[in-house]
């Protein structure tokens, strides 16, 4: 067996039996936060940071599997579990999918999905019937029962695609194709699969909350693109001289905002700190925020006035407010945050 690199480096290259946790009472005891939570990807310490909003603090830090490396988090639409993608560190094992009960910050169940997939993100559909997680270097996404946590199907995307991070919008799942510079449409009704050509190195969508746009990044071209659904129209926004290369993205409640964030590190990009608001209607950036470095992932509070954003190369958290533009709170994670999800009582965030 020989190591693999981490998976955001790995994922990125292309740019050059369910268990059950068990416990006593005790173990099994509802948290006390009187807050929402933020769970965070620790990729390269092999953990899940658990932050209370508002309260900008680990609550708490809930260890992989040994030898897994969650490279991306999603809390379902109902709000009854947190999904993991976590491929494993070292050759010969099996990507997995890990479930978080976000009740009692417990891991629930570890579900097998074969071996070389280098699995990238994990996203619900929205009636949390069915995890899909994408699969980078088996270029498929894999379906799974959310229920019985089992895999029900798996959707070839075809070779060279490289898919990487993935949402719903009007029951139909929007791939970044990496390999392929594409936005892929997956059909889960149908089984079905079509591709839009991007011209660049597509790494996450994001749907706007109203069902009308799908926006996608583009590493290697500094841009976001943004795609109307009813016209299938593409159109394009250049991020600001400086821009190192966006990588995660998300959108404001009320769909106005698109938050990016500008990440650099490959290609021999140096790390940017920026977080970038894209006006929706406008196409263009609107303004820019100084986070930590390596700006990775993000995610928006479910009222719009906070956003929280992974800095890779500082394991840390910012805690953005979205109305003043500014950083009000820096919070300590593990080794290289990567993915990032919202939770709360009424249910996850999409």
């Amino acid at each position: 067996m020989t190591p693999r690199a981490s998976t955001t480096a790995a994922v990125l290259i292309l740019l050059g039996a369910t268990g059950c946790g068990g416990g006593d009472d005790e173990d099994d005891k509802k948290y006390q936060s009187t807050e929402d939570l933020i769970f965070v990807a620790d990729e390269d310490s092999g953990t899940v940071s658990v932050i209370e909003e508002n309260a900008n603090r680990v609550l708490e830090t809930i260890a992989l599997p040994d030898m897994y490396m969650p490279h991306n988090v999603q809390a379902s639409p109902d709000g009854k579990s947190v999904w993991v993608a976590a491929p494993p560190m070292m050759h010969g094992h099996q990507d997995q999918a890990v479930v978080i009960d976000p009740q009692t910050l417990k891991i629930v169940a570890t579900i097998d999905l074969g071996e070389e997939l280098h699995v990238a993100h994990v996203v619900l559909d929205p009636g949390s019937k069915h995890a899909y997680v994408t699969a980078n270097e088996g270029n498929q996404v894999i379906e799974i029962d959310a229920q019985t946590k089992a895999v029900t199907r798996t959707i070839d995307l075809g070779a060279g695609s490289g898919p990487h991070g993935a949402r719903f919008c009007r029951d139909q799942l929007y791939v970044a194709g990496m390999a392929s510079k594409s936005l892929i449409i997956v059909d889960p009704a149908k089984g079905t699969t079509s591709q839009v050509d991007l011209g660049g190195v597509a790494v996450q969508t994001a749907c706007t909350p109203d069902g009308k746009f799908v926006f996608a990044s583009l590493y290697d071209t500094k841009e976001v693109v943004r795609y109307e659904i009813d016209t299938k129209k593409v159109e394009r926004v250049a991020l600001p001289a400086g821009s190192e290369g966006p990588v995660q993205l998300y959108p404001s409640p009320d769909s106005a905002t698109i938050w990016v964030c500008d990440q650099g590190m490959l290609e021999g990009r140096p790390a940017s700190n920026k977080l970038y608001a894209v006006d929706v209607a406008a196409r263009k950036v609107s303004g820019t925020v100084e986070v930590g470095s390596g700006a990775h992932g993000v995610v928006v509070s479910d009222d719009g006035a906070l956003a929280y954003v992974t800095n890779l190369g500082g394991d840390s958290v910012s805690v953005v407010d979205t109305a003043a533009l500014k950083v009000v709170a820096t919070v300590p994670v593990g080794t290289k945050p990567n993915g990032i999800s919202h939770w709360h009582r009424s249910g996850g965030m999409p």
